[in-house]
């Protein structure tokens, strides 16, 4: 039942503590982006600056170099475009959570991350960010042949190795960024090598395996989803369910290898096992990995990052984005 908040405006969603959704389009979220600065870290000597990709739509991003081998030159490295998470209207690639984590995937990787910043819902509803993640891919494929305005791209770029991947709701986005590219074209020769999915945010099937937590967590997020996504057709929608019957075939995946890490804890858990199965009996042509961390929950990496159980996940993703 919606609730009449100040001024009379009538509450639509309410998630205490996270979101709060208003029938005028009035959006208050309580969850604060401690916003990092762009800098050279001190630890891991990896460098990063903020850029602009979109101007008239506001998606930027801020892009990370690792720094080059001691008493060497820096080769070609492979590039990441990332999509941090938050259920598709919350979070950013600015909140120092996200920088720490891209921060280590790009020096544990020796990649150049490419961390978006996307529009969020409810104000630009889904599927107005999966255009933004295309956009993204895009203009990195632009710097191919030394084009383009970015020389961190232009000057250390593999573009033969170019990978896409996300958390939680930019793991969705990620998987729908390579559906896309298997069906079109990124432009200059360009092709999408991998795709990671870290806890991927898909909805819909069975979710008896939750715990109660678990399960409070599921039912805030199917209520919350027709709030991002207006006129949706529920949880078995292709956009959060890409296993659903009548869902694109994940056999037109755009890349050739896949990995997806999930939580032994996480009440998604289940949905990210069930799309490396449908990859493997769907008629893709590639090889999909899993890797689990036991006993672990949703997004466990960006609140205990030191922690063994974030540095093996950093570890075994930056191995396999440093297979050839």
């Amino acid at each position: 039942m919606s609730d009449t908040g100040a001024g009379g405006d009538e509450v639509i969603h309410d998630a205490p503590g996270f979101i709060r959704v208003y029938k005028s389009g009035r959006v208050e979220r309580f969850l604060r982006i401690d916003f990092a600065p762009p800098c050279t870290d001190a630890a891991t000597g990896v460098s990063s600056k903020d850029l602009t990709i979109l101007p008239g739509a506001g998606v930027s991003a801020r892009i990370y170099l690792p720094p080059a081998p001691a008493g060497g030159q820096q080769g070609k490295l492979p590039v990441l475009v990332f999509f941090h998470g938050g259920a598709f209207c919350l979070g950013s690639a600015f909140d120092a959570a996200a920088y720490g984590h891209a921060n280590q995937l790009a020096a544990r990787a020796g990649a150049i991350v490419v961390s978006v910043e996307y529009r969020l819902a409810p104000e630009h509803p889904v599927p107005a960010l999966y255009g933004d993640a295309w956009a993204a891919l895009q203009w990195v494929a632009a710097h191919e042949g030394g084009q383009g305005a970015e020389p961190w791209l232009t000057n250390h770029a593999d573009f033969g190795r170019v990978h896409v991947g996300g958390e939680s709701a930019g793991a969705n986005i990620a998987h729908h960024a390579a559906m896309r590219a298997g069906a079109e074209e990124l432009g200059h020769g360009v092709k999408v090598s991998s795709l990671v999915l870290i806890h991927p945010y898909f909805l819909g099937g069975d979710s008896s395996e939750s715990d109660e937590m678990g399960m409070a967590l599921l039912d805030e997020l199917v209520r919350l989803w027709p709030v991002v996504c207006p006129g949706t057709s529920g949880c078995d929608d292709p956009w959060i369910n890409p296993m659903a019957e009548g869902a694109p075939s994940l056999a037109g995946l755009g890349c050739k290898r896949a990995l997806v890490c999930v939580g032994g804890k996480d009440a998604m858990r289940g949905r990210g096992r069930l799309y490396r199965e449908k990859l493997i009996g769907g008629g893709w042509q590639g090889e999909v990995e899993i890797w689990e961390a036991d006993g672990q929950g949703h997004g466990f990496h960006l609140f205990r990052p030191t922690c063994a159980q974030a540095e093996a996940q950093v570890r075994v993703i930056a191995e396999f984005l440093g297979h050839r």
